[in-house]
């Protein structure tokens, strides 16, 4: 069961994708499933493994291991087409293509990281990066359908108190520890670009605006002038989405415009738009938008941090971290709780924010730090050690671990139960 969910976390989420063919692989398009009237190719499975061994080389040493990956791939590439299956003909799953751009951008970006950056990706699958992304992109929609029909099924399990009591007591002593805990705060600023990339980026979003109101077709200028590349390559799409998903000052705006009526360039963090309202259903609303991107520049960066440090020596010298967030801190979320992040197992913090807890001790404020949304200031508020677990202590994470093993197994019944209304047939020599 566990290595099963292992190699379903690698299929659905690593971007493992049997499309994208590198040039060193030798293409084999035998058939070794049928799956109703789906196939499975042997090139499909090959290249599902040679992507996880190159990623797990130390797990996948001996022959043995690699012909046992193999079968656990075939085995979970026929699942997926019966799940594929399901979900097509289920009217209530459906995925935005807001969704899978957002998705695709992600695994993209995590993969591009992983290999050594973009054009060591090209150069892996022998392809240009557009390219790479446009035979991606059916297979991100496919894992999102996958997941989205996986979770209608675990959302029916729950378990009692007497269930995660049974699960504690039975593998209590192959729980591993409560890991090295701390409970964060930070201030954030934000980098803003200088008074003249603001003015050259609003004059530009007005300048499309006037060709707007003059007639041009704002699909076309989209495509041709949004720097959103996602979107503007769907003539500023970005499709359905509800309240709160978007920005606020986007939001405000869209939510106020009539359907088919054309904003004035707004401000947010990320630049000028000019949103066009398509529809509006309650809480749902349709947009495009065209956006001019404000670009900051290292000087802007080393303003942040200037900022930074002024408020860390007003800290220093005696004023309240908590008060200093609240007023100061670009975090709109956690300003309102004096910058508190709350806590977090230190081995998961992500690596810039975790090599910088390390050094602090409990009330220490850091040296400014920037990351992708800013520059920080972060402060560790409480520290725990590194423990064995207690029932009652953590209650909720016993209980969650309860649940995730409950709910493997039941929607791993279901899909047995699934397997067996199809027809299935496997021609491995």
């Amino acid at each position: 069961m566990k290595h099963l969910r292992i190699i379903t976390i690698i299929l659905l989420l690593a971007l493992l994708v049997p499309t994208v063919q590198s040039q060193d692989m030798q293409v084999v398009d035998r058939i070794i499933a049928v799956v109703d009237d789906e196939i499975v190719l042997e090139s499909e499975v090959l290249q599902y493994v040679q992507d996880i061994v190159l990623r797990n080389r130390e797990a996948y040493r001996t022959e043995e291991s690699i012909t046992e990956l193999q079968d656990r791939v075939l085995t979970e590439l026929i699942n997926q087409k019966i799940l594929l299956s399901i979900a097509a003909s289920d009217t209530n799953i459906v995925i935005e293509d807001r969704q899978v751009d957002l998705t695709l951008d992600d695994r993209i970006a995590q993969v591009t990281r992983e290999v050594g950056g973009e054009e060591a990706l090209e150069d892996y699958y022998g392809k240009p990066i557009r390219q790479i992304r446009r035979e991606f992109r059916d297979q991100v929609r496919n894992s999102l359908l996958i997941e989205r029909v996986r979770n209608v099924q675990i959302r029916k399990t729950s378990v009692t108190r007497d269930e995660v009591q049974n699960f504690y007591n039975n593998v209590k002593d192959e729980f591993p520890s409560v890991p090295e805990r701390v409970r964060l705060a930070h201030i954030l600023i934000e980098i803003e670009p200088a008074e003249e990339a603001q003015s050259l980026a609003k004059s530009k979003a007005d300048s499309l605006f006037q060709l707007l109101i003059s007639g041009a077709d704002f699909d076309s200028l989209a495509m041709e002038f949004s720097e959103d590349r996602v979107s503007g390559a769907k003539g500023g799409l970005l499709g359905t989405t509800e309240r709160g998903d978007l920005v606020p000052d986007f939001e405000t705006v869209a939510y106020n415009l009539e359907e088919g009526e054309i904003s004035e360039p707004i401000r947010t963090r990320f630049g000028y738009h000019i949103i066009r309202l398509n529809w509006r259903r309650g809480e749902k609303i349709n947009t495009n938008h065209i956006l001019v991107m404000l670009q900051a520049t290292d000087s802007d960066e080393q303003r942040a941090v200037e900022s930074a440090r002024l408020l860390r020596d007003r800290i220093l010298a005696g004023e309240d971290f908590e008060s200093i967030a609240r007023d100061e801190s670009d975090d709109d979320e956690t300003a309102r709780v004096g910058g508190d992040l709350g806590w977090f197992d230190l081995e998961t913090i992500p690596d810039q924010f975790q090599q910088v807890a390390r050094t602090l001790e409990v009330g220490e404020v850091s040296e400014p730090f920037s990351s992708r949304v800013g520059v920080h200031l972060l402060t560790v508020t409480e520290h725990a050690d590194e423990r064995e677990v207690d029932l009652i202590e953590d209650w909720d994470r016993i209980s969650k671990m309860a649940l995730r093993e409950k709910q493997d197994m039941e929607y791993a019944n279901w899909l047995d139960e699934q397997r067996e209304e199809v027809f299935i047939e496997i021609m491995m020599e």
